[in-house]
């Protein structure tokens, strides 16, 4: 499979920042300026829990940045899967991808995993559990920065057509399974030494990075035949399922070890977290919004690509088809045959309500679980095997 022109390898010409003033994406994008100090506030609480809890804590927080922004950089890469495009932020690392993005893998990786050890279960069913909470940490995120162009998404590409609330289904299978992924190969590193030396930290770290993804999409390759070859419905019932089997079957064998008290900071941190993105929903207003950055191509309609499934998609996003949550009415004008790079204006909502019951009831069961997990319902708590 051939590689597209890398991340940081388009045209100069391109009119992308390293930093922007907060002032200006404030007037452009608030809503965004907010998530992107939020999640990086976030990633930095991480580690100061990480170097709290010792050498296992610090090799998850910084095998998730590594894992997860090799996982963006290849995705970006390879032509028949790119189907994503960040808005720009504040401070950008390369022209398609912002600071805060590997800051987001550190909060969904990161805090599931170690959320996860505390219950004492095996590797598989830790594994299983993390996934699951990951994705009850990121669906919200996804809902609220689809619609206010954090980022924006090929519009028919086929693996992220289905979607709920603007986010992808096939999206929620990747989180699931990705962190998943990256916690089992963790404990593996961790299981195996225990005290995490310097040759378990740099083994392991290679090992997450050439497998995460790897073994990612074999899960995504089997699962996805539930719904014909493309995540769906189906997929994402079948993901949910098998992980919940795992974790009843390692719950039945978990072991408790010393007395832990509630991990407040991250517990009030993930609460903040969630509440923060239901006032982005209730206060932010989409259509004043406007992303001036890289885009998927304008061109033509109904020019035939082919995506990572075989399935045919269209190469270029057109003004007379398109279906995606933006116009572009506040710029009065139409991007250019091959432009890459165009303002696209948010659309209001056409159902509010339902936003704000899908954010607020995922951050209400986010609470609950992380709360579980980090030991505010119980006065023992567990420690990984």
């Amino acid at each position: 499979m051939m590689m597209s022109t890398l991340p940081w390898q388009l045209p100069a010409d391109l009119p992308w920042r390293v930093f922007k003033s907060p002032a200006e994406q404030w007037a452009d994008m608030p809503s965004f300026l907010v998530g992107e100090l939020l999640f990086i506030a976030l990633a930095g609480l991480a580690l100061w829990h990480a170097r709290r809890n010792g050498r296992a804590h610090v090799f998850a927080w910084v095998a998730a940045i590594i894992a997860g922004t090799a996982n963006d950089m290849i995705f970006m890469a390879l032509p028949l899967v790119d189907n994503f495009w960040q808005a720009q932020a504040t401070v950008m690392l390369t022209p398609r991808l912002p600071l805060y993005i590997p800051c987001v893998y550190v909060c969904f990786m990161y805090l599931p995993t170690v959320a996860a050890w505390r219950l004492g279960l095996n590797r598989w069913s830790g594994a299983a559990l993390t996934g699951l909470a990951a994705i009850v940490f990121y669906a919200p995120y996804d809902i609220v920065g689809a619609k206010f162009l954090w980022w924006t998404w090929h519009d028919t590409d086929a693996p992220i057509a289905a979607r709920i609330l603007g986010a992808p289904i096939g999206s929620s299978v990747w989180v699931i399974t990705f962190a998943a992924t990256f916690a089992w190969l963790v404990r593996w590193t961790v299981d195996k030494d225990p005290e995490v030396s310097r040759r378990g930290f740099a083994l392991g770290l290679l090992r997450i990075a050439l497998l995460s993804s790897f073994l990612m999409v074999l899960q995504m390759t089997a699962l996805q035949q539930l719904d014909g070859g493309v995540p769906g419905p189906r997929t994402l019932a079948g993901v949910a399922l098998i992980y919940l089997g795992l974790i009843l079957w390692g719950a039945r064998g978990a072991r408790r070890v010393a007395e832990r008290v509630w991990d407040r900071p991250l517990a009030c941190a993930i609460a903040v977290y969630y509440g923060a993105l239901l006032a982005i929903v209730a206060l932010s207003v989409p259509e004043a919004h406007r992303s001036a950055s890289l885009h998927q191509t304008y061109g033509p309609c109904h020019v035939e690509a082919t995506d990572i499934t075989g399935a045919t998609r269209f190469k270029f996003v057109c003004a007379e088809d398109y279906e995606e949550d933006y116009t572009f009415d506040c710029v009065g004008q139409l991007p250019g045959e091959g432009d890459e790079w165009y303002t696209v204006c948010g659309r209001p909502h056409t159902n509010k309500a339902a936003w704000l019951g899908g954010v607020g009831g995922l951050g209400a069961l986010g609470v609950g679980l992380f709360g579980f997990m980090l030991g505010l319902f119980r006065r023992r708590a567990a420690a990984p095997r």
